[in-house]
């Protein structure tokens, strides 16, 4: 039997996705998730977007951080949910409860708003990491430079 926090996408993006029809012809402030290699946060654009349409995504990966749904809109993209971390209307910064239409919690509170530890060891297993996907290769290289370094000591 599974539980309902094991279901992906959760009943609340559903709840979500309803409140984003309603909003259909309106105009939303989309703020988008910017990741990169090394680094996520997120890009907010201030000015609104005229949510034209909401189309199925027939390919949704959690893995990749593909939602089922594309949110259209009026500069002519259409964005995945998996990329957006948060729409909402009347405001773009700091948006009163009611008028935040989707929050993406898995990637506001697992990434942007997580614990972080900076340490030199994190700093060079990340570093080490990127360096070696530049130089083509795997992660495997870097925790065998790791493991040696450690042996070392």
């Amino acid at each position: 039997m599974t539980h309902a926090d094991d279901l992906w996408p959760t009943p609340e993006y559903y709840q979500q996705v309803e409140k984003l029809r309603r909003m259909i012809g309106q105009p939303v402030y989309v703020v988008e998730i910017n990741s990169t290699e090394i680094n996520a946060g997120v890009h907010f654009p201030g000015q609104p977007l005229v949510l034209l349409a909401i189309v199925d995504f027939p390919r949704p990966d959690p893995y990749r951080q593909l939602c089922p749904h594309l949110l259209v809109l009026d500069d002519g993209r259409g964005v995945n949910l998996g990329r957006v971390a948060r729409v909402s209307r009347n405001s773009a910064f700091t948006p009163q409860a009611e008028d935040v239409l989707f929050i993406n919690r898995e990637f506001a509170e697992g990434v942007l708003f997580a614990p972080r530890s900076l340490s030199r060891e994190s700093v060079a297993a990340t570093t080490r990491a990127a360096l070696g996907r530049m130089l083509g290769k795997g992660p495997e290289a870097a925790l065998l430079h790791q493991k040696r370094g450690e042996e070392g000591a």
